[in-house]
């Protein structure tokens, strides 16, 4: 008697969005020894990331949020307004209390950070796939405080003040690229960077530039 043929599992197909090469092998190869997950491909910046979307139509994307053409805050808004039932996953290096947040309230599905287990990063793709967001246990609390506080229009403090183009622009300056480099990759001029560094400043409270930069490099280096 002939052996039945067993009937392929569908597997649900994951896009992965990051711009170091290595991370990308790594996601990739962690999906594609699940037997209901398969990396149906790989973009490594904003456009390449759009252009992944629009010709794959990935069920989930794995999104980190530094990107080397332009930030994934963008991409995130953007996929939720043209594709709502595709669910986006941040996974960053990223500080956890400040970003994950953040992430939820432009419309991610959940974050989870590359210090995470690969069992983890399985878990929230799992979890935001049943309509559920996903974010650590340490700072589910601490999410959902801030997005009420949000909700409410409650006032923020310190780094958590700022705006996400003013972080963006923070975490830069961090990595110690200068006004021009930080205006060429968020195609601004250079004299708007300027802007937000004073913005920066004054929201922060600090008083010239090299404490800017200082504070800056100092919440990398921890982030």
């Amino acid at each position: 008697m002939a052996a039945k043929t067993q009937k392929a599992v569908k597997r649900t197909r994951i896009l992965v969005v990051d711009d170091h090469p290595l991370v990308r092998f790594a996601l990739s190869q962690m999906l594609n020894n699940t037997k209901d997950l398969v990396c149906c491909g790989e973009a490594d910046g904003v456009g390449t990331a759009r252009a992944a979307v629009t010709k794959l139509l990935p069920d989930v994307v794995l999104l980190d949020l530094s990107l080397g053409d332009g930030d994934g805050f963008e991409l995130i808004a953007e996929w939720k307004r043209l594709a709502p039932g595709m669910k986006v996953l941040v996974v960053s290096r990223h500080d956890e209390a400040v970003y994950a947040e953040r992430s939820i309230r432009m419309g991610a599905d959940g974050f989870v950070t590359k210090e995470e287990s690969p069992d983890e990063v399985l878990s929230g793709i799992r979890l935001v796939l049943t309509g559920r967001r996903y974010v650590s246990e340490k700072i589910a609390g601490v999410v959902m405080r801030r997005l009420t506080e949000s909700a409410h229009g409650e006032g923020r403090q310190g780094v958590e003040s700022l705006s996400n183009r003013e972080l963006q622009v923070f975490r830069m300056l961090g990595e110690g690229r200068n006004n021009k480099e930080i205006a060429e990759q968020l195609s601004l001029s250079p004299k708007t960077v300027e802007t937000y560094r004073e913005n920066l400043k004054r929201k922060l409270g600090l008083p010239d530039s090299v404490s800017l930069i200082r504070h800056a490099a100092n919440w990398s280096d921890r982030d």
